[in-house]
């Protein structure tokens, strides 16, 4: 495996770089509080979600779909649960 600070520079860039603006909030956000402490399992995790289509994300997120057993995790009920904390932003997404 390439060096883990460069890999999780790729994954910190990506996160932010999505192309809908929610999730590049969403993702971005996660990943400046979280991607340091994320190892092994957790880091595979992560890049598996930032490899997903933008709506199908956004709609496992927002509940309207469930997600599927390739992207759900820890990783992933850490990230959604940003989404319904109202303190993190002043509201929910």
């Amino acid at each position: 495996m390439q060096d883990i600070e460069i890999y999780k520079k790729k994954l910190m860039f990506r996160a932010w770089h999505r192309g809908m603006k929610e999730l590049d909030l969403l993702m971005g956000t996660f990943a400046q509080d979280e991607l340091t402490n994320l190892k092994g399992d957790e880091l595979e995790q992560f890049e598996r979600l930032i490899d997903a289509e933008d709506n199908d994300l956004l709609n496992y997120f927002n509940g309207k779909e469930p997600v599927t057993d390739a992207l759900a995790g820890s990783v992933f009920d850490r990230i959604k649960a940003q989404v319904f904390t109202p303190d993190r932003y002043g509201k929910n997404l």
